[in-house]
């Protein structure tokens, strides 16, 4: 897991990865949620970053300052592609991509698991009076009927599968009004955490530092559809947390089986389970998907459910934090009476 020596340098990179993504956001056309996503994507890939030089701290960089901690822990990022007809999503996983998160220690293999989530994105649109990202900037891309299904999905896989994954512009590119409103939310929501362990106190190291949180990459239960830019900040750092920060509620200690500090209110994250059926699902196990059509058949589902079905979702982004990686496999366990 990750310790408070190796926090700094994690929040640079991913931070930089959501500040790279939400600076498309400010174009006066943005990429639509296919074009974020794989952009999302591709800022994420190590191949791609050493080809574009598109992050000005890669993943190169922080492996080789995590290196230097000698701790022996490695951070990677792997991505799978599943391409298929868009027009199955409604049937299927209603979602835009897969995220997995894994940790494996092979110094202490028993503390190693693997989680995984269906990931369902919608970007945030301006104000059409205004044109610009301001308090009536909304999520109107979602529907009722979409809402619906994610819903009965969940009865099947269970709530905690499925997030959305909400694409706005960060706090510094939004008017000054707006950007006071949002950091008024924040201090509403952060003033009753419990910054205590890594994950706590690198958040307030954060919050003293920069003065707020800065992020366009926001996961968010799916109890409800999305609706405007200041819902979603109400509900920061409860139903919804920045992309960042879900990473590394993960990667952080929790006790009694439940996560501590961000979510000690708010709930967003369950215990971490390994569920194979899911993690089939979300890794393109044809089997798994096909198991899964019928049964949501069998629940119900309106319209024909398609038969030529391939894997799902489109992308799958994997994220695994490996301790010991580099030590013999036969002797890297430790051996502890």
């Amino acid at each position: 897991m990750f310790g408070p020596q190796h926090l700094p340098q994690v929040i640079r990179y991913l931070d930089g990865v959501d500040y790279a993504l939400s600076q498309r956001m400010v174009r006066k056309h943005p990429p639509d949620e296919p074009a974020l996503t794989n952009e999302l994507c591709a800022l994420l890939d190590a191949e791609t970053q050493r080809a574009e030089g598109g992050l000005p701290y890669s993943v190169e960089q922080l492996n080789s300052d995590l290196s230097a901690v000698g701790d022996g822990l490695d951070f990677e990022v792997a991505l799978g592609t599943y391409p298929h007809n868009s027009a199955m999503e409604r049937y299927v996983s209603q979602s835009d991509f897969g995220l997995v998160l894994t940790y494996e220690n092979r110094i202490l293999p028993e503390e190693s698991w693997s989680t995984a989530y269906l990931i369902q994105a919608k970007r945030l649109f301006r104000n059409a009076q205004s044109g610009e990202y301001d308090g009536r900037a909304s999520f109107h891309a979602v529907n009722t009927d979409q809402q619906g299904r994610l819903n009965r999905l969940s009865k099947i896989l269970g709530k905690d599968a499925l997030r959305y994954g909400l694409y706005c512009p960060q706090t510094v590119s939004i008017s000054g009004q707006t950007r006071m409103q949002v950091r008024a939310l924040h201090s509403r929501n952060l003033s009753d955490q419990f910054y205590d362990f890594a994950a706590g106190l690198a958040l307030r190291d954060t919050l003293r530092s920069n003065g707020g949180i800065d992020a366009g990459i926001w996961l968010r239960s799916i109890d409800s559809k999305p609706k405007g830019f200041l819902d979603l900040h109400a509900e920061a750092f409860r139903s919804a947390l920045p992309f960042t920060w879900f990473v590394i509620e993960h990667f952080t200690p929790r006790v009694q089986g439940a996560f501590v500090g961000l979510t000690r209110r708010g709930h967003i994250l369950a215990e971490v389970k390994s569920d194979q059926r899911l993690m089939g699902i979300v890794t393109g196990d044809q089997q798994a998907v096909r198991d899964l059509i019928d049964e949501l058949a069998v629940a119900g589902e309106d319209g024909e459910v398609p038969s030529n079905i391939t894997v799902l979702p489109r992308h799958t982004i994997t994220i695994k934090v490996t301790v010991g990686k580099m030590l013999p496999p036969d002797s890297a366990r430790a051996h502890i009476d």
